[in-house]
């Protein structure tokens, strides 16, 4: 077995010189490494400055260079190449889904050596909130309006969103935002997948009067939808539905340009679908997709995970009929037929 090398500091600050005249992918041929390790050194060099790199000690030197495979390189990008708005734990958990295990590490490697830019980092001193999650599908809700521009047409993208599982349960696409569409979207969520608890939104005009009651607010109460109603300038109230809105200008509209309303609302249509049922999600473990945790898939997903089974080469619809079926933590199953939901115990149902 071929001992890994160790480069020194100085040698590494060699390579990285030589880098500047010839290029990252031929110093690090020259160099008989991998361009990915060029390229860290190259990071590490820019955030410390030479003074500091040069006097820098790894802590384990023993290690040398970890090798990264070609065949790992490739299923990384490949994983990459398919959804560009994915970032290095995204594209790892995906790739888990696969049943192929590779390190964050490494797929950072990869992706910053072609290219990836990571987003900006949190500020240390940025306050930190706490996290609520409901504890079933279709205990809570959140709904948002997002603004873009498609060439010069301003449209309004409203995002209806189950807060348990993060699944989409419709969406808009319009150059004009009303009470009624509102209503509409709501209903037509009510009767496909079943009735929310409560529904969170923020104060805009179409959500919320500030003098009385609008008729949105309205139908929710003959629904016996509760509705709950963001603090005003506290977007972190709505975290999950605004998380949805960054993942959508990412992952779509900077991947893509639409020319008319029309196409817009067919890119949005296929991002959701590929959102709800193939894009592990962060927020819930980083390998379920939403339509997993949403229709109660989760145990059985993540045992097939565990034994390195690859759903992306399974037959594994969800269905997606008018039928819901989730489990309350204490064990009661609700089934959700028609917008119409049923509360089953040891055999019993109630309402």
């Amino acid at each position: 077995m071929t001992k890994k090398r160790h480069f020194s500091q100085k040698e590494k600050h060699t390579i990285l010189m030589s880098a500047q005249d010839i290029g990252v992918d031929k110093a690090a041929e020259i160099a008989g490494l991998h361009y990915t390790t060029v390229y860290g050194w190259r990071g590490d060099l820019e955030a410390m400055g030479k003074d500091a790199y040069l006097a820098y000690k790894p802590s384990r030197p023993g290690r040398g260079v970890k090798h990264i495979t070609e065949k790992q390189e490739k299923e990384i990008l490949d994983v990459w190449g398919k959804n560009p708005g994915y970032g290095p734990g995204q594209v790892r958990n995906q790739l888990r889904r696969q049943g192929i295990t590779i390190s964050i590490v490494t797929v950072r490697k990869i992706l910053t050596g072609n290219g990836y830019k990571s987003s900006k980092k949190k500020d240390s001193k940025e306050q930190t909130w706490n996290r609520y999650e409901a504890t079933r599908p279709l205990e809570l809700a959140q709904m948002d309006i997002l603004e873009r521009y498609i060439n010069k047409l301003k449209v309004y993208i409203i995002l209806l969103i189950d807060d348990y599982s993060r699944f989409i349960l419709g969406f808009r696409v319009l150059e004009e935002t009303s009470v009624d569409c509102v209503i509409e979207l709501v209903d037509e969520a009510v009767q496909r997948y079943g009735k929310m608890g409560e529904l969170l939104t923020d104060r805009g005009f179409v959500f919320y009067s500030w003098r009385g009651i609008n008729r949105f607010e309205k139908w929710l109460e003959v629904s016996n939808i509760d509705h709950i109603h963001a603090s005003p300038h506290h977007p972190q109230t709505l975290g999950k539905v605004e998380s949805l809105n960054r993942r959508i200008q990412s992952e779509l509209f900077k991947q893509q340009q639409f020319s008319t309303l029309g196409h817009a609302v067919t890119g949005v249509e296929e991002w959701a679908e590929h959102y709800n049922y193939h894009r592990p999600h962060q927020g819930i473990g980083g390998v379920l997709t939403p339509s997993e945790r949403f229709h109660g898939h989760t145990r059985k997903v993540l045992d097939k995970i565990s034994r390195g089974v690859n759903l992306e080469q399974e037959d594994n619809d969800i269905n997606r009929s008018l039928l819901s079926i989730s489990r309350t933590d204490s064990g009661q199953i609700i089934l959700n037929v028609l917008g119409q939901s049923l509360l089953f115990q040891g055999g019993h149902n109630g309402t």
